[in-house]
């Protein structure tokens, strides 16, 4: 409201073609220097804040509290969706032996009802070996990095499914619905 009260004042002087002395404009331009600084250093305590936040949904094991402790959860995650990015889930690839897509699967905190998504990519040794003769890749690392023998949607759910209950360190429940809006056993 003050820049805007400067600016009219400004431009009634220039109206009337009245002369600003030097100190006043000096004044008014380091008024709004300091106006902009500290909205700015308000908005990047602010953007600190949301990614503290965005922190807390993909938290990993570490050597403090659990995982669970640190999210507010005694009772378990629930899996209440989980789908392929290229791939349906239900069929699954032309080729089981040459498969590689990623995993998406939402969880959600029984207590508090957070929710977020995890992701992870599933391979087969061909198809990984596709994906990084295309991408020209020398070298993969990762730790959401699943790779299986064949594409088999129940054994990559349950080592997924596996693979969270240690990262949270807490059960993970399959309740609601699976790509093809069938019950998740």
């Amino acid at each position: 409201m003050p820049l805007l009260a400067c600016c009219l004042w400004l431009a009634a002087c220039y109206s009337q073609k009245t002369v600003i002395p030097a100190n006043t404009l000096w004044v008014l331009i380091f008024a709004i220097v300091v106006l902009y600084l500290v909205a700015r250093w308000v908005r990047s305590k602010t953007a600190t804040e949301d990614e503290q936040n965005e922190q807390v949904r993909y938290l990993v094991r570490s050597s403090g509290a659990g995982a669970a402790e640190r999210l507010g959860t005694k009772g378990g995650l629930i899996l209440s969706r989980y789908y392929f990015r290229e791939t349906d889930a239900e069929t699954g690839p032309p080729d089981a032996a040459d498969f590689y897509d990623e995993l998406f699967i939402d969880l959600r905190d029984s207590e508090s009802e957070q929710t977020w998504q995890n992701t992870i990519h599933v391979a087969t040794p061909r198809g990984l070996e596709r994906i990084m003769a295309a991408e020209r890749w020398d070298s993969v690392i990762g730790t959401e990095l699943l790779i299986v023998r064949r594409y088999d949607r129940e054994t990559i759910l349950r080592t997924a499914i596996e693979h969270l209950q240690e990262i949270y360190e807490v059960r993970v429940q399959m309740v609601g619905k699976g790509p093809s809006s069938e019950p998740i056993a």
